[in-house]
């Protein structure tokens, strides 16, 4: 089994955008939902500006369950991820979940096919200093467990530590649902998700997903109010 040990390839480099600060896309979505391939695909833009400008922005794609039984099971769907989305309703006093949404450093939500409000919400979160600083300073595969240490510039207090593996690129045809017919495409799907209690030199354990191509391994702290306070991420193959 491969073994990655002490990867230096930073997804996004920060160094070259000092002013800017860390920010974590979140899109709520599902192989089942008509209007979801607008967000989808605005997603993807979002995360390729990103790539080629060097910007801090990392995008997490988490498909939902809760479409499945109108006739397509969406293939990256987990109920976790509906669990997760519940959370944010619940922290966020909304009245239900919906697909497709979008949700930028936990603290603002959208309709995820809205460009507007994407660009707007990204650019004022660029700009917003994080209150902490993650430092991922190594990661093993292995044992069917990726393994990866980090550290933080100050001491956490009551925060959560989430590690994602979003797998870049995925896509396949629907045959079935509102999107028969359709190849649908997706960016940084997430494949394996955990979350644990923020230390300040700490290791997080993720499970490796059976089978994935090229993908980026993406840790962020939360608060009690679910509000992003750092993020770091580097590619894993």
């Amino acid at each position: 089994m491969k073994i990655w040990t002490t990867l230096m390839l930073v997804l996004f480099p920060i160094a070259a955008f000092s002013q800017q600060h860390p920010v974590v896309i979140e899109l709520f979505t599902s192989q089942g939902c008509s209007s979801c391939p607008a967000a989808d695909k605005n997603l993807a833009e979002l995360i390729e500006t990103a790539e080629k400008t060097g910007q801090p922005v990392y995008g997490l794609s988490f498909h939902v369950d809760y479409w499945n039984y109108i006739g397509w099971k969406d293939p990256y769907s987990n109920p976790e991820y509906t669990e997760r989305q519940r959370k944010y309703a619940l922290v966020m006093n909304l009245e239900s979940v919906y697909t497709p949404q979008m949700i930028v450093n936990g603290e603002v939500e959208f309709v995820g096919s809205n460009k507007e409000a994407s660009s707007d919400a990204i650019a004022h979160a660029l700009a917003k200093k994080m209150e902490y600083q993650i430092t991922l300073n190594s990661i093993q595969n292995k044992d069917g467990k990726i393994t990866v240490s980090y550290s933080l510039n100050n001491h956490p207090s009551n925060l959560t530590v989430n590690a994602a593996v979003a797998e870049q690129k995925v896509g396949n045809e629907v045959s079935r649902g509102e999107n028969s017919g359709r190849r649908l495409a997706h960016r940084n799907v997430v494949r394996s998700f955990t979350s644990v209690e923020a230390q300040q030199d700490g290791v997080i354990e993720i499970k490796s997903p059976d089978r994935f191509s090229s993908s980026s391994l993406i840790v962020f702290i939360q608060d009690k109010a679910w509000h992003i306070k750092g993020a770091a991420a580097i590619k894993i193959y």
